[in-house]
């Protein structure tokens, strides 16, 4: 049973939770994996407390969730959210079941592709913690960003999304080409809420949000 601790936003949860059920081949609804999410939009914003701009830790919101659901009994958990993985060490110590990273699955997807240089959207958060940046480092990838100008656009293209609120795809495949024509082979889409822009895909992209639901299923399949 799969446990998520979700409502980072409450929207990219559900398109997690879409995405692990349209990637399923079942014959009957009872074939697919049981799963508790655990939607708490509560949680404080990781990003400011990241920043410095909040003095309200999720860290221990986030604990609670995972203790919640490990009560439950699930066997593992997912958390569709890439800049609360700045809490992982605290949060997989805290617990007694495995924790996915995503960060890691990231990389080992991006390798596994031959990708050597990648651009990564993500929230200034998850940025200024060097998330992708040394776990990309450790694998011999080399990380791409946006500048200053850019990377505030895209935070504004987040928050929105957060609100309910309709993209353009032409503005955020701005952003993608810049870090194109600057010799990126891919983009991670590196914010779960990214997953949410709607618009041609001209060219390759490292989603978030499916390799979490790919890893998910292929635990899935080894967890008793």
């Amino acid at each position: 049973m799969l446990g998520v601790i979700g409502g980072m936003g409450p929207l990219a949860t559900a398109i997690f939770y879409a995405m692990l059920t349209n990637k399923q081949k079942v014959s009957a609804e009872q074939e697919h994996p049981d799963i508790i999410i655990y939607s708490k939009p509560s949680i404080p914003d990781r990003s400011a407390f990241i920043l410095g701009q909040s003095e309200v830790s999720p860290l221990d919101d986030i604990i609670h969730a995972a203790k919640i659901l490990q009560g439950a009994g699930v066997s593992f958990i997912a958390m569709p959210c890439v800049t609360s993985h700045y809490f992982y060490e605290n949060i997989a110590q805290a617990i007694n079941v495995p924790i996915i990273n995503l960060i890691d699955e990231i990389a080992k997807h991006a390798l596994t592709n031959g990708f050597e240089k990648i651009g990564v959207l993500a929230t200034n958060g998850t940025m200024a913690a060097g998330l992708f940046q040394k776990t990309f480092e450790k694998c011999g990838i080399e990380m791409l960003q946006l500048d200053s100008e850019n990377q505030a656009e895209l935070m504004k293209i987040i928050y929105d999304i957060k609100l309910g609120q309709h993209i353009k795809a032409e503005i955020f495949d701005e952003l993608e080409e810049d870090l194109f024509r600057r010799g990126a082979q891919a983009i991670v889409l590196g914010c779960t809420e990214l997953s949410m822009v709607i618009g041609p895909v001209l060219k390759e992209r490292i989603d978030a949000l499916d390799v979490l639901a790919n890893t998910v299923l292929e635990m899935s399949r080894k967890t008793p």
